[in-house]
């Protein structure tokens, strides 16, 4: 089988035209529309640019080869990170930056608060030991010992209060410096990760085992390839395999009057010894869109589920041909 869509054109032209001529009947005159269109994976994973910070667009740096089978976790496509690396560690050294100064303050602080819990167990020493010699009747001493005594208590019982104040405001502000620099850290923590997630996002990796399909341009109509530059969103590329697959037609808006939900379409794929089979129309667009490469006028999608299976030969990938059944045409 074949991964390129275009090669081995004038074999698949010669079997369409077979398959063509054996599905026309006799009473039809006119001619059936030939529908062309592609193999596809229904659950295959798409790979698109990602929306990275600092470019609304990415160069493709390198691809997994088109058709090449890959295994999950692979590295499929490789994007230019442009600043994201300088951005990155730029955003780390932040990061420890506000990690040391957070530490820095919230251990001189809980010095401080230290501190004042050591002038508060100095104070209520003080109380205690003013209300001992305070406690002295004034008859045992003289009447000047006994005021000083009173006075000293009165004042160590203020520096009490004091003292306790002092550790409740240094106990706050260690809560408050806590929370503050909590905050700064993980707002550096968080722009750390986003940058980081940005430069991983630019190394794409396959989710399921499969093979990689180069997609074509809208634009142009040509295959994507290494080298270029697309915005984000744009998809680039697909991962496919054979589990769940159908057939994606483009049709001229000339003859989709031609083709029904359900109809029968008679399909042959462009791969050697290739043998036609059927398949059934199961979704077609209401819209037309414009294909510039192909001609004039716009085209709708439709969607086609294979009757009876698909064969064996035929990959994801492959172009294929086909045309509305013996059976639609004489409806």
């Amino acid at each position: 089988g074949s991964f390129a869509c275009a090669t081995g054109r004038s074999n698949m032209i010669r079997r369409v035209i077979s398959l063509v001529v054996l599905t026309l009947t006799a009473a039809t005159l006119r001619a059936e529309p030939l529908l062309t269109g592609v193999v596809e994976d229904v659950s295959a994973q798409t790979i698109e640019i990602p929306s990275l910070p600092g470019s609304w667009q990415r160069r493709i740096e390198w691809m997994a080869p088109e058709g090449s089978e890959v295994n999950v976790g692979d590295v499929v496509v490789r994007l230019d990170p442009g600043d994201l690396i300088s951005r990155e560690e730029q955003a780390l050294t932040d990061l420890e930056k506000r990690r040391l100064t957070a530490a820095r303050s919230i251990d001189e602080l809980k010095l401080e608060v230290l501190e004042a819990e050591n002038l508060l167990a100095d104070a209520e020493s003080a109380v205690r030991i003013a209300e001992l010699d305070a406690s002295i009747p004034l008859g045992t001493i003289p009447r000047l010992d006994f005021d000083r005594y009173q006075l000293a208590l009165e004042t160590a019982k203020k520096d009490h209060v004091r003292a306790q104040a002092q550790l409740l405001i240094k106990q706050q502000e260690l809560q408050d410096v806590m929370a503050e620099m909590q905050l700064d850290v993980e707002q550096a923590e968080s722009n750390y990760g986003r940058i980081k997630a940005a430069l991983d996002a630019t190394v794409i990796r396959a989710e399921k085992r499969g093979f990689m399909i180069y997609h074509e341009n809208p634009y142009n109509g040509k295959k994507i390839f290494p080298g270029e530059t697309h915005y984000s969103g744009f998809q680039i590329a697909q991962i496919a395999s054979r589990e769940d697959l159908q057939i994606r037609f483009w049709v001229h808006e000339a003859d989709i009057r031609e083709i029904g939900e359900d109809d029968a379409i008679d399909v042959i794929a462009d791969a050697q010894g290739a043998e036609p089979f059927m398949t059934e129309v199961s979704w077609r667009s209401s819209q037309a869109i414009n294909r510039d490469d192909w001609s004039d006028g716009g085209y709708f999608m439709v969607l086609a589920k294979p009757a009876n299976g698909m064969p064996q030969n035929v990959m994801p990938g492959m172009s294929v041909m086909g045309v509305r059944s013996a059976a639609e045409q004489d409806r």
